[in-house]
């Protein structure tokens, strides 16, 4: 007797996977979706839980003044595509594209929405205004190689937003609208409205950014601040090898870290500011960096040689009892800072520890530089590994030891010779 093999055709999809076209989505980037992909989530969310899948393919859907396209309103569910450019949601109207977001100002959690992830999807703005994917009152979100385009708005707004992560986001041409400067592409806060929906007494933690590229930005690639009700504080955040560059420059920093955070940690960056949307020529500060307890590290900031794009390469403040820390920032600029690679800002009051940090053209420094001629001073400053020294080799300002009195050591750092006196 000869067994026979199943066709494909009569193979089943797990029960847990939810294929949208098996629920009447065309993916032809004409026809509206919406209400067909609302209906294989819905049917994920009555389930438990599991995987909603889009084929390659444009689905088309439309939000609408009372609310967004798609929402997920229950745990445990997947959005996956074919791939980030395969399968793609195109926004047809202003307005949110998905909710992903639990009930509002539940400091518990109990009541977030959680263990949900976007995984191999691509969502177009199609040039449209609102938000490409809403995260409030969420936990323990996942998001990989996801693809973000064409928003004339926010990409992604974050409030009451803990535990999650972010790998290999791609955000390219979403500049937001014309003379605004308060939609970068992904906005951490604690609150984006003083009461009612978007308001939490909570905060933003624990998220990380692995990985992420963010291009042709108009008014900032991240942004991490207290946000509107201006209650508690973002905490607990991590970006490691990740670049934000633009020519679309509007105003505002490509990445911002504002005084009420704390233990935030960027290390492996490169920002670029090629140029500035048509109509804009104010140069603007690069990096603002004010976070309590946090560093700075290993971070490349450049330009172009046509326009003067840059300001400060870092904003830099130190709050009360606080350590600013920057290590290996350095600034290759075609074109000088209008102002210096790092200005530090008069406000300060906490200490500042600056390691190998410099640029390459232009000030180096400005601002309210703090001095260092006091008991216990605020700003040391650390030029880099020491390579060489010498008792009689001729540093850069030309002064050589004559006898041993003058106790004078050179020391070689970043290829320079430098020469200090010993006590």
């Amino acid at each position: 007797m000869i067994a026979k093999t199943p066709s494909a055709a009569a193979e089943t999809a797990p029960l847990d996977w939810f294929n949208v076209k098996n629920y009447g989505a065309l993916g032809n980037g004409a026809d509206d979706d919406t209400p067909k992909i609302q209906a294989a989530i819905d049917a994920a969310v009555a389930a438990g839980g599991g995987t909603v899948y889009f084929p390659a393919g444009a689905y088309a859907v439309t939000p609408t003044a009372d609310g967004p396209a798609l929402s997920i309103g229950g745990n445990g569910i997947r959005l996956v595509g074919a791939s980030s450019k395969a399968s793609t949601l195109v926004k047809k109207a202003n307005g949110i594209l998905l909710r992903m977001s639990g009930a509002p100002t539940d400091t518990s959690g109990s009541k977030h929405r959680r263990y949900c992830s976007i995984e191999n999807l691509g969502f177009n703005g199609n040039g449209k205004t609102g938000l490409l994917l809403e995260l409030y009152y969420n936990d323990n979100s996942y998001f990989r190689d996801v693809f973000m385009s064409s928003n004339n708005d926010l990409c992604i707004d974050a409030v009451e937003f803990w535990d999650s992560r972010f790998y290999n986001l791609v955000i390219e041409e979403s500049t937001g609208t014309a003379n605004s400067a308060t939609q970068p592409n992904v906005w951490l806060r604690n609150s984006s409205a003083m009461t009612g929906w978007g308001y939490s007494a909570d905060n933003v933690n624990q998220i990380h950014f692995i990985g992420c590229r963010m291009e042709a930005f108009g008014t900032g690639a991240l942004w991490i601040t207290q946000g509107t009700a201006k209650n508690n504080n973002p905490n607990g955040i991590y970006l490691t090898d990740c670049k934000f560059e633009t020519s679309r420059m509007q105003g505002g920093p490509h990445l911002k870290v504002d005084a009420s955070c704390r233990h935030v940690y960027a290390s492996n960056i490169y920002a670029y500011a090629g140029g500035f949307a048509s109509g804009y020529s104010t140069a603007q500060n690069i990096i603002a960096w004010a976070g309590s307890a946090s560093a700075l590290e290993n971070v490349l900031i450049a330009n172009s040689s046509s326009a003067a794009t840059v300001n400060s390469g870092i904003d830099l403040y130190s709050g009360s009892g606080s350590t600013a820390v920057l290590r290996n920032v350095v600034g290759r600029y075609s074109t000088k800072p209008t102002g210096t690679h790092i200005y530090y800002e008069a406000s300060s009051t906490g200490d500042f520890r600056v390691e190998n940090c410099y640029a390459n053209i232009g000030g180096q420094s400005g601002g309210t530089i703090p001095t260092k001629n006091q008991p216990n001073p605020p700003l040391r400053m650390v030029a880099g590994a020491v390579s060489d020294a010498s008792f009689t080799h001729t540093p850069v300002d030309g002064t050589l030891a004559v006898d041993s009195t003058n106790r004078r050591l050179y020391v070689r750092v970043g290829g320079k010779w430098l020469s200090t006196a010993l006590s």
